[in-house]
């Protein structure tokens, strides 16, 4: 008596600790649900007047069944993706899976099934002793059919699906359809937002507007030039961590837009020095296969797209010339910091020869030298006096600045005009200040391109670092060139493939 007294309390005790392990199992859950945390950030431990509002039930009270939705609180204003129409759906398949569980308990058992269809026929029998000793020898036909039975639940197998049952599969198998099509498309949705709300070519895609203010180029031109440019760009482990269509795409966005390396780099999801690499890369492919864009055109293109309004006034007009400067900081060298100050503007300042056409595209582009030295050296120095592109008789539209007048006449016969000077005089006389007015109102044409290349990429406004002023040798050509150079050509390289800013009348 005492033995069985101790195994009962034995028992009991192994059935109240596991209980106790169900609830506390429980309780976890339920916190883990809760995602309740103190301000400090400490978890939260609830106290024996801890309660749930039934609000966070979709049945609206907690369920005991381990497997029921409701058997830990799931409905919180955090959890956005668990819906009313997801709170149902779990509803539903718990509703049908019971359901199937009661009705598979209401089938006949796997010997019921064969005793129905045991054949009194077989060649394998007991001997009678062994019959009448079995325990089963009160159902001598229950022993008689399991003995003869040709195999066990094949009866069970071979059974055919009810209506009742076809109809609750299929309808499972829809809401698990419905289900799944729903979840495909909110993944899908996601995706998308992923895509667009990082920096990458797809938000400029087949939208001129937004191509332009992001690249300076429509989005035709912007994919021509890309299908260009990727065929020389060789496979590197850049290519994994962006795509090549992205590469050129932020690219180009610096250019345009001039913001800093590690807010793109942030934008696009890697390292700064990876972005840098890239940009670069980019750049001395773009300085070596776009260089062709700024070119001198021959002598028939001239004569057949001036304008009218320059056949009047200047028949000959081939270009005009300007310099122009940006802004850089400030070198630590002394001799370098002497060299780039410029008086004028106050600042330490590159300066680039520009010339461009009647039409207004950029035809000639000089390198880029310090602030302080003046136009006319740069004019001298750059190469831009030669026959190559000047014939005799050409006319040259320039600031008073450029006395070289006589430069171009001695070595190409071309004709440099530049305003009057009031030097020695008291004031310049009424013919003068026709022909000054009159040039004025087109050579400011130049003043218009170097603003149209300045704001359509805003690299050049801004303050440029001296990083991006230092020379590095160009593998195709073996030469060294300054990468402010490859900077500037790139973006007038670029502006040519824009809108320009003067039109032929008479080709319209």
């Amino acid at each position: 008596m005492n033995h069985e007294r101790r195994w009962d309390k034995i028992a009991k005790g192994v059935y109240s600790d596991a209980l106790l392990l169900k609830k506390k199992c429980r309780q976890i859950k339920w916190l883990t649900a809760l995602k309740r945390d103190k301000p400090d950030g400490t978890p939260w431990v609830p106290t024996k007047h801890s309660v749930i509002c039934s609000e966070h039930f979709i049945t609206g009270k907690p369920n005991e069944d381990h497997d029921h939705p409701d058997y830990v609180p799931s409905v919180f204003s955090f959890a956005v993706t668990n819906t009313k129409t997801v709170q149902q759906k779990k509803i539903e398949r718990y509703d049908l899976a019971v359901k199937r569980v009661k009705f598979d308990q209401n089938l006949p058992t796997t010997d019921t099934c064969i005793m129905y269809e045991a054949t009194p026929c077989s060649p394998l029998r007991q001997k009678k002793e062994n019959i009448a000793t079995s325990p089963l020898s009160h159902m001598p036909y229950l022993n008689h059919a399991f003995m003869e039975s040709p195999a066990r639940g094949t009866s069970a197998i071979n059974r055919p699906v009810t209506s009742s049952e076809r109809e609750m599969i299929y309808s499972e198998m829809n809401n698990l359809r419905s289900e799944r099509d729903r979840l495909i498309q909110e993944n899908d949705k996601l995706s998308s937002q992923i895509t667009t709300v990082r920096l990458s070519s797809s938000i400029i895609e087949n939208n001129d507007g937004k191509s332009n203010f992001y690249t300076g180029l429509k989005w035709d031109v912007f994919l021509s030039v890309f299908t260009f440019l990727q065929t020389f760009m060789s496979r590197t482990p850049l290519a994994s961590k962006l795509a090549l269509r992205d590469q050129f795409f932020v690219t180009l966005v610096k250019l345009k837009l001039d913001m800093p390396f590690e807010y793109i780099a942030d934008q696009c999801g890697i390292p700064s020095s990876t972005l840098h690499d890239m940009f670069w890369r980019w750049i001395d492919l773009m300085s070596a296969k776009l260089d062709f864009l700024i070119h001198w055109p021959d002598r028939e293109t001239m004569k057949r797209t001036l304008p009218s309004v320059f056949k009047v006034k200047y028949p000959r007009l081939t270009c005009i010339i300007d310099c122009f400067e940006i802004f850089i900081d400030r070198p630590k060298k002394l001799n370098a910091r002497a060299k780039c100050y410029s008086n004028y503007k106050k600042h330490s300042t590159v300066k680039v020869l520009i010339s461009c056409s009647p039409l207004g595209s950029i035809t000639f582009l000089s390198e880029v030298w310090g602030g302080r030295v003046s136009d006319t050296e740069i004019v001298r120095s750059s190469g831009f006096i030669s026959s190559k592109y000047h014939h005799p008789g050409d006319q040259i539209l320039a600031d008073r600045g450029f006395t070289l007048q006589d430069n171009f006449a001695s070595v190409c016969s071309a004709e440099l005009i530049i305003p009057a000077f009031t030097k020695g005089k008291s004031q310049l006389s009424a013919e003068e200040v026709e022909t000054s007015r009159k040039m004025s109102s087109i050579r400011i044409h130049i003043e218009r391109v170097i603003g149209l290349m300045k704001n359509r990429y805003k690299i050049l406004q801004g303050t440029i670092p001296i990083n991006m002023l230092k020379s590095t040798t160009d593998e195709a050509s073996t030469k060294k060139q300054a990468r402010i150079d490859k900077l500037v050509r790139i973006c007038g390289s670029l502006t040519n493939m824009g809108e320009g800013i003067v039109y032929n009348e008479e080709s319209d």
